[in-house]
């Protein structure tokens, strides 16, 4: 999942009040007016009735969510007229730029979109994928992930038969209504008067996962909800600028699975007994000390051993030829677009390229051997996690990028049993 920060402004639509469900009550009759690729120009959702209704918000830069797309193109051939499957996101020049790479690519999206605002505020999106279901008469039946999305769960909906689907939780903080701990009741009191404290707990299943890393320079609070063990740890072994990357963790475990979700696993049901939340607050004059109290706080906890170690590893490396074509026109506005179908770089400096390619490449270490630090301007029409592709478009501006072995700091996280007393 992908948190969605600041995405959408208040609407004239009524939502549901915090403590109440929309489940089971009827949606407001929202207009889509803009629309890509759908056969109006407009349509609202009073258009639909009489068919099932899956919304489908997602976000350009979420991989998982494009992954869904030829799953949710088969269900809309399979289940025909009866079922309707809208796309919807924000900001219309990245969507529109995104349907057109994909069409160049002879990979188009088959499945229409809405670029909506009102939708997104009434239901409370934060995160995605996030799928709101309406049956054929208008009423909020589910809003779920895209766990729920099989083929049983879609023909039962269509049918108008009972659906058992896992819901999504309300991503919103606890309410703490009868416990008050020390700490809850300083900061009611004076916000100023916590000079200390350090909290782990299990997965509170009604808190949204994320971390807060310490800000630049004085940072004296570090704070990670529904984390897993080994993110826990990349977050403490990091720095002012973020955690480790997980492309840089190492476990050496009997168990990896205590530390790292598996693949192909429930992640809902995993998440329960391996992700916790921490927060740790410090003095300012122990802030240089606070991530390796998190670190120790972590040793006490989990009992394993965690270190930094340079070890030699497959990476991906961009390097610059003899003839390069990155100049950039100075008097050209700043600008930076992109989505998974490409990016563009207008007059900015070469590291915002170099970052874009890093994050559509999260599972891989790349690193940046070009030595180029001038803005450029860059245009790249390639699926960015599509190594061969990229590296194509890479090439007609002198760039190459290939995996080539370099020595990297890593973070490895050991059992007891085989540290060997490390």
């Amino acid at each position: 999942m992908i948190l969605l920060v600041n995405l959408v402004a208040a609407q004239s639509v009524n939502t549901y009040v915090a403590n109440t469900s929309p489940l089971d009550k009827k949606c407001p009759n929202f207009v889509f007016d803009t629309l890509i690729n759908y056969k109006k120009e407009k349509v609202a959702l009073a258009d639909w009735k009489g068919k099932s209704v899956i919304l489908d918000f997602w976000s350009t830069s979420c991989l998982p969510c494009i992954a869904d797309f030829p799953k949710l193109e088969n269900f809309q051939k399979r289940f025909g007229d009866s079922l309707q499957i809208m796309l919807a996101t924000g900001g219309l020049e990245r969507t529109s730029n995104f349907y057109e790479a994909r069409k160049k690519m002879n990979k188009p999206v088959g499945l229409p979109c809405a670029i909506d605002k009102k939708a997104h505020e009434y239901f409370k999106i934060k995160v995605v994928s996030t799928f709101v279901w309406i049956d054929d008469q208008g009423y909020i039946k589910a809003i779920t992930d895209d766990s729920q999305l099989t083929e049983a769960n879609i023909a039962a909906f269509v049918n108008k038969k009972e659906l058992h689907l896992r819901q999504m939780e309300t991503p919103e903080f606890a309410d703490y209504k009868n416990k008050k701990y020390l700490v809850t009741i300083a900061n009611e009191i004076d916000t100023n008067s916590v000079v200390f404290n350090s909290s782990l707990t299990k997965c509170l299943k009604s808190v949204k996962g994320g971390y807060l890393p310490p800000p630049k320079g004085i940072g004296t609070t570090v704070h990670a909800t529904n984390a897993m063990i080994g993110a826990l740890y990349m977050i403490a072994f990091g720095d002012s600028t973020g955690a480790v990357p997980y492309s840089r963790l190492v476990v050496e475990s009997a168990h990896p699975e205590k530390y790292i979700a598996p693949k192909g696993i429930d992640y809902e049901e995993w998440r329960n007994d391996n992700t916790f939340c921490y927060e740790l607050t410090v003095p300012k004059d122990r802030a240089n000390d606070l991530l390796k109290i998190m670190q120790d706080d972590l040793k006490r906890m989990f009992g394993v051993n965690a270190f930094m170690e340079v070890r030699t590893q497959k990476c991906l490396v961009l390097t610059a030829g003899k003839k390069i074509h990155l100049q950039a026109d100075r008097s050209a506005i700043p600008k930076k677009v992109y989505n998974t179908g490409g990016c563009s770089v207008i007059n900015k400096p070469f590291a915002d390229l170099f970052d874009l390619i890093r994050h559509f490449n999260q599972d891989k270490i790349v690193l940046d051997e070009t030595g180029i630090t001038d803005n450029v301007t860059v245009s790249l029409s390639a699926q960015m996690n599509d190594i061969d592709a990229l590296n194509e478009t890479l090439k007609q501006y002198g760039l190459n990028l290939a995996y080539k072995d370099r020595p990297v700091k890593m973070l490895v996280i050991r059992d007891p049993v085989l540290s060997g007393g490390m």
